[in-house]
């Protein structure tokens, strides 16, 4: 059987194309700024048809990295040379060396009564919450998360008669306010891939601003977090919570946003709470338990600011 000569031509013009379109040129970029502790690194590629677009078939070794599809790989920096290669498709690849960094806030609280102070007021406007949202949390920002962006937030902001009357606080001081120049670099907002922001996704929270504190919650302390994700440790956090004030009694408390509840027209708010921790161990869904053997309890966390070991203040945490 013959090929038609219009059928060749046409499977020819079809190869060719597809050839044209063969990555044969590809340059790494490493963005790396100061003031994020995140590093980027892009791979773009270049056809025999000039076309430039993302690198194919990206991988990189030698460190962990997470990426968001085409946008790259990201990396957290650290106090000491990492050594990586890249690679893509078809047979690039290239290794890097990327210089030591102190990151961009080390651990800035090395008077204990600093890190108690942060602590005393981060957990008080965490309870002042329970009479109600602050005038100065934002509507959209009320769930979980934004309950501890805002509370961490405002704990560094100078406690002034005008502050009280911004954010609607109503008790007495619990305590000093830190010093002045404690945790700048905090001020400029939650570290995050495109560098510090206002806003950050509780897992960001997670990976970028908290360090593990292990699973032990007998160890926990005021001001401390725990954090859960039905898809486990590289999921979007479900459910974050914050440990507060003892009971009465001594028993650990957790205060938390319930997050909104419900859709469309019928949704509600949501409200902030306090649980006992006994309680929360006998919580009616398994996966909100802070079990030991439940996968989706992520553990205990603390804030980086707070942590003693400030060259691991950046690391990302899995």
């Amino acid at each position: 059987m013959k090929r038609s000569p219009a059928l060749v031509a046409a499977g020819c013009g079809l190869l060719l194309a597809g050839l044209g379109l063969v990555p044969v040129r590809h340059r790494v970029t490493v963005e790396a700024h100061p003031g994020n502790p995140v590093t980027r690194v892009r791979v773009e590629s270049r056809s025999l048809l000039a076309i430039q677009r993302p690198g194919w078939g990206l991988a990189v070794v030698g460190v962990p990295t997470w990426s968001d599809g085409a946008s790259g790989f990201y990396l957290w920096k650290a106090d000491h040379p990492l050594m990586l290669q890249v690679s893509a498709w078809p047979g690039f690849r290239q290794s890097l060396t990327l210089a030591r960094t102190t990151g961009m806030t080390p651990a800035e609280l090395r008077e204990e009564g600093d890190r108690e102070a942060f602590r005393t007021w981060f957990v008080a406007i965490l309870e002042q919450q329970l009479e109600g949202p602050s005038p100065a949390w934002e509507p959209a920002q009320r769930d979980c998360a934004g309950l501890l962006r805002f509370a961490f937030r405002e704990a560094l902001a100078p406690h002034t008669q005008a502050w009280r009357e911004r954010v609607a606080f109503t008790t007495g001081a619990p305590g000093q306010d830190p010093s002045p120049t404690f945790a700048r670099g905090w001020r400029a907002g939650f570290p995050t891939p495109e560098g510090p922001q206002p806003f950050a996704r509780g897992l960001y929270l997670r990976r970028l601003a908290c360090v593990p504190a292990g699973r032990d919650l007998q160890l926990a302390r005021p001001g401390d977090l725990i954090f859960f994700a039905r898809g486990g440790a590289h999921a979007q956090p479900d459910h974050a919570m914050a440990f507060v004030r003892p009971d009465v009694d001594g028993a650990p408390m957790l205060l938390y946003h319930t997050g909104p509840e419900g859709s469309g027209t019928t949704q509600k708010p949501g409200e902030v709470r306090r649980v006992r921790l006994d309680d929360l161990l006998h919580h009616p869904d398994p996966d909100f338990r802070p079990l030991p053997e439940n996968p989706a309890f992520l553990g205990l966390y603390s804030w980086q600011l707070l942590a003693d070991d400030s060259p691991d203040a950046f690391k990302l945490r899995f």
